[in-house]
């Protein structure tokens, strides 16, 4: 599988098309800064000279889960994130990037697992989501070096060729709060396809240890089809697919995945319908469905995976469905968006309910309130450990 994926990647230096290279930010920085603008010689080169942009956010939120049938009643969690970044743009669209995230959450008791999942906590965890070096070669191959953000799929809810990353996302937050993986990535357009090669080096301390990956989408007229692998030693090689499409008024997608052994077969799809109610507003519904081989149908072995540190929300059970409905400033709710969202372990039928509103009306700050509840008997999946009611509240200001 390697060999195959550096054949594939060597090959590009012969057959790769000719990409126009991006010049918007050296033109954005010398605009307006020339000689003939009244900038003296000594002056522009000093502003030549400093490309670094930065800032970041800071976010507090709070976090409430009511528990029933359990020893306390209830759960609180007040996380303030703290994320910063930098940004250097520098000539022949070399680029140096970096952006971390630091949590605390002084509510936590690091002598206890968590009552929700059972898995240890703390109050205080630091992130590296993004810390790269980028460059091209001929305007023809685009690097990325260094711990980056990647996700594969089409899906919206459930992403079976999300191969590389080593958490699942949790959907129902508008961020991924998953930190980056380390990668040595080669984008290489091709016509209108794009081809990506990747070798990951994350938490490979030999070199027979790194994993190779490769993805190619190529567009069609209303649509685009992708094509994943991913293959390191001690792992089965994953092989995946995905397509997106419009159907009329419907857009759909599929994706699927399974190992080069023909086992862990997982399957998600699923279609969004537009509805304009106004002259400028609109209801997006959605719905979405996922399948995993080795996913459980049986709620006796919940708390087995749970002791076993391996319960993941949403992905414990062998078949889900998910139905949306997403409203964008609706009427004269300008600053406003409402995402409603329905999960269902269709395994032991038991269902968790979403309302988040989205404010933006107050400056550099935005507000999100989110209240949740849930429904199905008690050793169901969305009831366990006594999960009933779910509330959050969180403000977020960028500078």
């Amino acid at each position: 599988m390697k060999l195959f994926i550096f054949s594939l990647f060597m090959a590009t230096f012969v057959f790769a098309e000719d990409f126009p290279a991006s010049t918007s930010s050296e033109a954005e920085f010398t605009k307006g800064f020339a000689s003939d603008k009244g900038m003296q010689d000594i002056d522009h080169k000093a502003v030549e000279a400093d490309r670094l942009k930065f800032g970041g956010s800071l976010q507090a939120e709070w976090q409430l889960y009511t528990l029933k049938n359990a020893p306390i009643k209830d759960v609180l969690y007040s996380p303030m994130t703290l994320e910063l970044y930098l940004d250097s743009q520098l000539k022949d669209d070399v680029r140096a990037f970096f952006k971390g995230r630091m949590v605390h959450d002084a509510s936590i008791d690091e002598t206890i697992p968590s009552p929700l999942t059972g898995l240890p906590q703390r109050k205080t965890t630091s992130f590296i989501d993004e810390m790269n070096l980028r460059f091209q070669t001929d305007h023809k191959i685009f690097w990325t070096i260094g711990t980056q953000k990647i996700k594969w799929g089409a899906a919206k809810f459930w992403n079976p060729t999300d191969f590389i990353n080593l958490q699942k996302r949790d959907s129902l937050r508008q961020d991924d709060l998953r930190a980056g993986i380390s990668m040595l990535k080669a984008h290489i357009p091709w016509g209108d396809s794009n081809l990506y090669v990747i070798g990951v080096n994350e938490n490979a301390n030999e070199s027979q240890q790194t994993g190779a990956a490769a993805r190619f989408e190529i567009p069609f007229s209303k649509g685009e089809v992708s094509l994943s692998s991913y293959s390191r030693r001690g792992q089965n090689t994953k092989i995946g697919s995905d397509i997106s499409f419009a159907l009329g008024e419907f857009d759909l997608y599929v994706e699927a995945a399974e190992s080069d052994t023909g086992h862990d077969k997982n399957i998600s799809g699923g279609l969004t319908y537009e509805i304009m109610y106004s002259d400028d507003d609109s209801v997006i519904f959605g719905f979405e469905s996922f399948w995993q081989e080795n996913g459980t149908d049986d709620k006796t072995t919940y708390l087995a995976t749970t002791l076993a540190g391996n319960y993941i929300p949403f992905y414990i059970g062998k078949k889900y469905d998910m139905a949306s409905v997403f409203l964008t400033k609706p009427l004269s709710w300008n600053d406003s968006t409402f995402i409603l969202n329905m999960v269902q372990n269709s395994s032991d039928f038991s269902q968790y309910y979403r309302l988040n509103w989205v404010y933006t009306g107050m400056s550099d700050a935005t507000w999100t309130t989110a209240v949740g509840g849930r429904s199905g008997s008690d050793d169901s999946e969305m009831k366990f450990l006594g999960q009933d009611l779910d509330a959050m509240i969180q403000v977020k200001v960028a500078f």
